[in-house]
């Protein structure tokens, strides 16, 4: 039976069954939203009438509904062509070469409705700025924190980081892009702080010239949080969760028609705030699951990658999709940690077994899916590579509400400084001495 799964492998063996084979030189398959199948040959010739129906009945039988009945060919006569020339080359747009068999190259299109970040096939993607300004410390880095299950204490390890980078003399910028599920900007102050944010940007920066990014910062500066001699802190929330956060919500589209529109949107706010606010980092909180922002987040925007996750299948399913999309996004992978959330604490008798087994699938995943074979592979072992985990053990006192805001009484001065202890100490260091290494910075060089 012919499935999605299966159906790109069914019109490559049915064309190489096809008798007149040895004229095709390229076929480049386009899949359309529907999963439906459409064809472009190149070869030396142009086929004769009944060659050309019996490739199309060839694949009409084997293909069933999943044909399109749409078949073009490059050598078709040019009176013919004329009115096919931009269908033809919206088929070979945003392409890329699947397969090699027979002498042909296959190549493969694809038309999907949404996900477009995570199944876009292009390698050529950049980050919102080149990695090297990054690296010369002419614009900022940027980091994105991924967990594809929730609950992973993902935006939790964000605000250490941006804690400890802030205790280095870092200035930080933090911005939550998980605007279904908001949650960072409430760490760091009350409700009534909060006015706007990524959402409202996303709405408004289009429709109005007055609109300011400053607009949507907020300032961190409470003193129970931050030392005198700290780097600045900033946080751009999701937004205001109201009575209007829902029809909000309901006008972002996700799903991108306008290809790249929601990707250049979130990039010129990066840009915007580059220009405005002098930061060295900018941390970016991701949706978790493949969502649409998630994936531009984690794929198209930063310069590293914070990935978390357990030892659960489901957590390294979604993580492998991640590595792979990340490797498949770029020409040059970017740097990425994987952490192992709430695992066992390293004084546990178990611990050993399960910190081998995590750093085997780390491995396994990354041999498959991000390291290439123009790299020098590090072995298993080797310590901050992308397969060396950091471990990030389970602690009860950061599972339940964090307040890192205190309206001055000696009580909720000492929960925030307990509180910040806990998000500064080495547990957390792990993942900013891993971070920094990928410019040059820290205590890992």
């Amino acid at each position: 039976m012919v499935t999605f799964n299966n159906e790109l492998e069914t019109a490559r063996r049915s064309i190489l069954n096809w008798s007149e084979i040895d004229v095709l030189e390229k076929v480049t398959i386009v899949r359309d939203v529907f999963g439906k199948l459409s064809f472009l040959f190149d070869s030396t010739s142009f086929p004769d009438e009944q060659q050309r129906n019996d490739l199309e009945l060839l694949l009409s039988r084997n293909l069933q509904g999943y044909y399109s009945g749409n078949t073009y060919w490059e050598k078709m006569p040019s009176k013919d062509k004329k009115y096919l020339v931009p269908v033809l080359d919206l088929m070979k747009e945003e392409s890329s070469e699947w397969y090699t068999e027979h002498g042909i190259k296959f190549y493969l299109s694809e038309r999907p409705i949404a996900k477009k970040a995570w199944v876009s096939r292009k390698t050529d993607i950049d980050a919102v700025w080149p990695y090297e300004d990054a690296l010369r410390r002419d614009k900022p880095r940027v980091i994105t924190f991924y967990s594809f299950k929730g609950g992973m204490g993902r935006t939790t390890a964000l605000a250490g980081t941006a804690l400890q980078l802030a205790r280095k003399g870092k200035n930080v910028m933090m911005i939550d892009m998980d605007i279904e599920a908001p949650g960072l900007a409430t760490l760091f102050f009350e409700e009534e702080r909060i006015q706007n944010g990524v959402l409202d940007y996303l709405l408004e920066h289009p429709l109005s010239v007055q609109s300011d990014i400053a607009d949507y910062v907020l300032d961190v500066t409470d003193s129970s949080l931050l030392e005198e001699n700290d780097g600045s802190l900033f946080i751009i929330p999701a937004g205001k969760v109201d009575e209007n956060y829902l029809q909000k919500l309901a006008r972002i589209d996700y799903q991108d028609h306008r290809e790249g529109a929601l990707r250049t949107s979130l990039g010129t706010m990066l840009e915007e705030l580059r220009s405005r606010f002098a930061v060295d980092y900018i941390l970016i909180d991701a949706r978790a699951g493949f969502h649409d922002m998630g994936g531009i987040a984690v794929a198209q925007l930063p310069h590293g990658a914070v990935l978390f996750g357990n030892s659960s299948r489901q957590s390294w399913d979604g993580i492998t999709q991640v590595i792979r999309t990340i490797a498949e996004s770029h020409s040059e992978n970017i740097p990425i940690v994987i952490a192992d959330c709430m695992c066992e604490n390293s004084t546990s008798p178990s611990f050993l077994q399960a910190k081998d087994h995590f750093i085997q699938k780390a491995y396994t995943v990354c041999i498959e899916n991000y390291y290439t074979e123009n790299d020098m592979i590090p072995g298993i072992n080797a310590e901050n590579v992308a397969h060396s985990p950091v471990f990030l053990p389970y602690d009860a006192s950061l599972r339940q509400d964090i307040t890192l805001y205190s309206t001055g009484s000696a009580e909720e001065d000492a929960r925030v400084r307990a509180f910040t202890e806990r998000l500064t100490s080495d547990v957390y260091k792990v993942i900013v001495d891993r971070i920094q290494s990928w410019f040059g910075e820290g205590d890992i060089v």
